[in-house]
């Protein structure tokens, strides 16, 4: 069984201000947020069914504008605050206090992180200009790769092997959204986050070993970015413990608890945690370990999604999986069976 590589991101929310343009490194630890792209293996053309109609992005060398954002004031420090409620009837009636942290400005903490994880990425923005800083990531990390190669032929010529294949990957990771191309998104953990013939598009990467983004556009203008995480993203810890420790620390430690129910039957299908930015900014975290995998965080243009729709995943057991999207579905080790059970790859997988 193949090993993967631990890669912790841990998001601070000390950045006070000085987000004008976006940050895509880690305050805590200096590395880059948008991942290691070695070892990147994807799912071919022929494999998702879109040999019909190939991407036509290119990089094109021209500058992609990234527009300055207005400078943030600190975030506040949460506070201890109490609350009470009444419980039970009658006689039986009691009083309960209930205490806790509360941010103060809870708009401000969600902005500071939903900042620092976009990055240079802008809602709006096109799918060729999105394609061309993820590439120019992947130069990015080329030229380092032959700064430290210098002295090294072969490693050389390994790094250039590997820049063309990132790119190639990058571009065969250009999905449209159409019923025709009869493309098997629709067996994944993101079978709900988009609608086929509406003029949707998607980039996705594989960020590193633990670690998916998918980004989502409609009229060709990004209005959401998706980011799944493998458990073993932070090792040892459960949902809640990432909730608690992570995400609350990225966005503010006061998120809504929300849940989405069956219409018919008022069954829960999925319950999530939810952030709204000053910045106009959704953020959202799902539980998505049972059946996916993962653990899913989605960024979204509250904006956008006010005349798109709210789309939220189920998580509920009746999804069905095939063994073609095995990859996009959580970490390199991590496999399905046809009920969406997570099983132990074999050694040749």
């Amino acid at each position: 069984m193949r090993t993967l590589a631990c890669t912790i991101l841990s998001l601070s929310l000390t950045l006070a201000g000085g987000c004008g343009k976006g940050n895509t490194v880690d305050p805590a630890t200096g590395s880059n947020l948008v991942g290691d792209y070695s070892n990147s293996d994807s799912l071919s053309e022929d494999d998702l069914g879109f040999d019909d109609e190939p991407s036509d992005l290119e990089d094109d060398g021209s500058e992609v504008e990234v527009a300055a954002l207005p400078e943030l004031p600190k975030p506040a420090k949460p506070v201890n605050k109490c609350t009470t409620r009444k419980e039970g009837t009658g006689k039986k009636k009691k009083t309960v206090k209930e205490c806790g942290l509360v941010d103060p400005k809870p708009e401000i903490s969600a902005s500071h992180g939903a900042r620092t994880l976009k990055g240079d990425y802008r809602w709006g923005m096109s799918t060729k200009d999105v394609f061309k800083l993820l590439s120019r990531e992947i130069e990015k990390e080329y030229g380092e790769k032959q700064t430290a190669a210098a002295d090294d032929a072969m490693a050389q010529d390994s790094a250039r092997e590997w820049r063309a294949g990132a790119l190639q990957d990058l571009k065969a990771n250009h999905v449209r959204f159409k019923a025709a191309s009869k493309h098997r998104w629709g067996v994944s953990l993101i079978q709900y986050e988009y609608e086929d013939d509406s003029e949707e598009e998607m980039l996705w990467v594989k960020a590193n070993p633990t670690l998916r983004k998918f980004y989502f556009f409609k009229d060709g203008r990004l209005w959401k970015i998706f980011y799944a995480y493998s458990p073993e993203t932070w090792p040892g810890m459960d949902y809640a413990k990432v909730v608690e420790d992570k995400f609350k620390k990225w966005f503010g430690v006061s998120p809504k608890e929300k849940v989405k129910q069956d219409p018919e039957t008022a069954e829960p299908l999925v319950r999530y945690y939810e952030w709204q930015s000053s910045d106009g900014d959704t953020v959202r975290s799902f539980d998505m370990t049972a059946i996916h995998g993962v653990v899913g965080l989605a960024v979204i243009d509250a904006a956008a999604e006010k005349s798109i729709g709210e789309r939220l995943p189920n998580v509920g057991k009746d999804d069905k999986f095939t063994n073609t999207v095995n990859d996009v579905l959580g970490g390199s080790d991590l496999c399905y069976n046809d009920s969406g059970e997570i099983i132990e790859c074999k050694k040749d997988e």
